[in-house]
């Protein structure tokens, strides 16, 4: 056996040594991530503020909540003061971030598991701490870390929140939320404060910059007691924009002319500033302009018989509704279509059947008789292949179990061919983004409705609206993409309000996000929209301070300015 030389012999310990040392790295990345000396990455949220990590600081834009401990490791280091559900961020500039969240073993508020889904790992060095007090007090917290590159997104899945309880009467200002998963980034920003469509003043995809983040108010719920349901605008003759809100009482999902009435709110100069008008006692509103007229499809309850009224005076004063069509028949401000001395609109039956109407407008439109109604057509059926384990549960169940809601549909005139494309309203876990396609023909005096198909469409899944240029001769439609998981337990995605265009008013291509927020608690959905000049207006049901999606608190009015330049072709 021969003996090692001295230079062989150190080379075989340093080889030892770096052995040794990558083990034990290896082995502790997976459970440790030392606190680092390395920058601070510099992130992008939808909306941010920065502040020094210290007691006394507060954590979240939307929520009180103040930390009452931090790690001394972390202490003075500058971290985002995003939204209490915030997900979205994108890394700027490389570097390293901190995550502080609940820890693993509190499993109903951590977000430990996304975390180290995206690669970050917990900083073992440091100690647990409490971060908060008061009901969040028993929390005890976890710090982790991650090194990411530029360009490296930061997307957190957000619990679905349901207010269980509502504002008492003395308070109805605050948002009552209850405890549930979060995290606040310890990371640096482009500014101490700002926006997302601050930092990119060329658009770089089709979400960046929105087409029309800001807007203005044209109504917004007395407190959070109320919530805006599903607000309709027209743009009269003059080029005067008219806004119609129902403001219905929380938690009611079924509006009520007890206690539920609709705002009505008018703008001269074209969205800037809002003068409400007198309210009426209705719980729906659906403006419409006949022949250079005003007309409003309204209901005294929700389901419960079709009314129309017209305003002579540019909505400041309204005729009593007339009942044109009795039964529980709904919809809310989706297109209406003029052919052949006709207008065609089309309603559902309690969401669960389609039925289309037609006014005569050589006649009154107030008069019953101006009216006929189509056949009705019962909800169709999305294919079980559409469904988790469908095919298998369709042949052993009652076809009941997979009944849709086909709702909220549009009128279409396609060339010479009338054309509905309804909402299928998708249970969790089946397949969103689907439209049902109808036929209406109007031949002899009748009017015949037949289903057409079933086709993949963007938004379908939500309330979309379409319109028609008479100039490009295209398509429009302004939807919500679904953009993550629909699940039970999970907040529907209403985040993202898009505009599409098509030629056939079947098949759709993206032109750009009119406004996105930053949390999936709050929403920019139920849109309405008229084109003014060579902009498109467009009104959100908008929720943004009421804790939940659904329950909208404003309506929101956004130009999305020169849009056809917009169209691909």
């Amino acid at each position: 056996m021969s003996i090692p030389s001295r230079r062989h012999a150190n080379f075989l310990v340093v080889t030892l040594i770096g052995f040794i040392l990558s083990t034990g790295q290896a082995r502790g990345s997976d459970t440790e991530s030392p606190v680092a000396e390395s920058p601070l990455a510099v992130l992008a949220p939808l909306e941010w503020e920065t502040d020094a990590l210290r007691e006394g600081a507060r954590a979240f834009l939307d929520v009180d909540l103040r930390f009452n401990s931090v790690p001394k490791e972390l202490a003075g280091k500058s971290f985002l003061r995003t939204h209490l559900l915030g997900t979205r961020k994108v890394c700027l500039q490389a570097g390293i971030v901190y995550a502080i969240t609940p820890s693993p073993t509190v499993k109903e508020y951590t977000q430990a598991p996304a975390l180290e889904q995206l690669g970050f790992r917990r900083v073992e060095s440091i100690a647990e701490f409490n971060a908060f007090e008061g009901q969040w007090e028993e929390l005890p917290c976890s710090v982790y870390s991650k090194e990411i590159a530029e360009g490296e997104r930061i997307d957190i899945p957000s619990a679905q929140i349901v207010l269980k309880s509502y504002p008492p009467e003395e308070d109805v200002r605050s948002v009552p939320y209850k405890r549930h998963k979060w995290v606040v980034l310890v990371a640096n920003a482009p500014r101490s404060n700002g926006e997302i469509g601050d930092l990119s003043p060329e658009p770089r995809s089709l979400f960046s910059p929105p087409l029309a983040q800001d807007y203005t108010v044209a109504a917004q719920t007395p407190n959070l007691a109320y919530f805006i349901h599903d607000p309709g605008m027209i743009r009269l003759p003059n080029g005067d924009l008219l806004s119609f809100s129902p403001c219905w009482k929380r938690p009611s999902r079924v509006g009520k002319a007890e206690g539920g009435y609709l705002i009505i709110t008018k703008s001269t100069d074209g969205g800037g500033t809002w003068r409400r008008l007198p309210d009426l006692p209705y719980a729906e509103a659906t403006p419409f302009i006949a022949q250079g007229k005003l007309y409003l499809f309204t209901q005294m309850k929700q389901h419960e018989d079709v009314y129309f009224t017209r305003s002579d005076d540019g909505g400041e004063s309204w005729a009593k509704p007339v009942k044109v069509l009795e039964g529980p028949y709904w919809n809310c401000q989706t297109n209406f279509v003029e052919k052949d001395g006709y207008i065609y609109w089309v309603l559902d039956q309690r969401h669960q059947g389609v039925v289309a109407i037609a006014g005569d407008l050589s006649e009154d439109l107030l008069d019953p008789k101006a009216w006929r109604a189509s056949n009705v057509l019962e909800a169709v059926m999305t294919p079980p292949e559409f469904r988790p384990s469908g095919t298998r549960l369709y042949a052993t169940k009652e076809r009941e179990r997979f009944h849709d809601w086909n709702l909220e549909g549009n009128m279409m005139l396609v060339g010479d061919r009338l054309r509905i494309a309804a909402r299928v309203n998708p249970s969790p876990g089946d397949t969103p983004g689907i439209a049902a396609l109808f036929d209406l023909t109007d031949k002899d005096g009748h009017l015949i409705l037949a289903y057409d198909q079933h086709y993949p469409w963007p938004g379908g899944q939500s309330k979309f609206a379409i319109l028609h240029d008479p100039v490009t001769k295209l398509f429009w439609m302004t939807c919500n993409v679904a953009a993550g998981p629909l699940k039970k337990g999970v907040s529907p995605d209403r985040r993202f309000l898009m505009l599409y265009f098509g030629h056939d008013g079947k098949n759709w291509l993206p032109a750009g996000c009119v406004a996105f927020t930053a949390t999936p608690s709050q929403s920019f959905m139920y849109p309405s929209m008229v084109i003014d000049g060579n902009d498109l207006a467009i009104l959100s049901r908008t929720g943004r301070e009421s804790g939940h999606f659904h329950d909208a608190n404003l309506s929101t009015f956004h130009r999305v300015k020169d849009f056809r330049s917009l169209a691909w072709f």
